[in-house]
């Protein structure tokens, strides 16, 4: 196998190479990211994004569980994006979203930071992940804020 290729069982037909993608797009918040202690990842969804990644951690801010993820510490996600658009400055318009995403209360949350600039991001990522953590920890179920009733 090469090291462009994946090996990805099948059921039906055993092992299939896939080509790797490589990941492009917005590199300087993509090695700022790391250098935070960030992994980053292919990001599978189509969008007209030149970014074909996104970014993630676990998050050190006390935060209450996500009730399917099994004791796990919460994670935050970063996802870039870069547009041509004829009305951004130089014809290119780069930005980024923030978010935390869990089920509480049986409802799945997804609580998101928009329209980041990146170098707004890169100054003010603790306080965004501060900000969505205490939405997250404010979406109680009405059982736990009643004393069980």
């Amino acid at each position: 196998m090469s090291e462009t290729t994946q090996a990805r069982p099948d059921a039906v037909a055993g092992q299939v190479e896939r080509p790797v993608r490589p990941l492009v797009g917005c590199d300087s918040l993509r090695e700022w990211l790391i250098a935070q202690g960030f992994r980053v990842a292919p990001d599978s969804m189509s969008r007209d994004n030149w970014c074909n990644w996104y970014a993630y951690r676990r998050s050190a801010i006390p935060a209450r569980e996500c009730e399917c993820n099994d004791g796990k510490p919460m994670q935050i996600v970063v996802r870039p994006f870069r547009f041509e658009r004829t009305s951004a400055p130089g014809g290119v318009w780069e930005s980024a979203e923030v978010d935390v995403t869990g089920e509480a209360g049986g409802h799945w949350y997804k609580l998101t930071c928009y329209s980041l600039r990146h170098d707004e991001l890169m100054g003010r990522l603790h306080e965004i992940e501060a900000a969505l953590f205490a939405a997250w920890n404010a979406l109680r179920p009405n059982a736990e804020l009643n004393g069980g009733r």
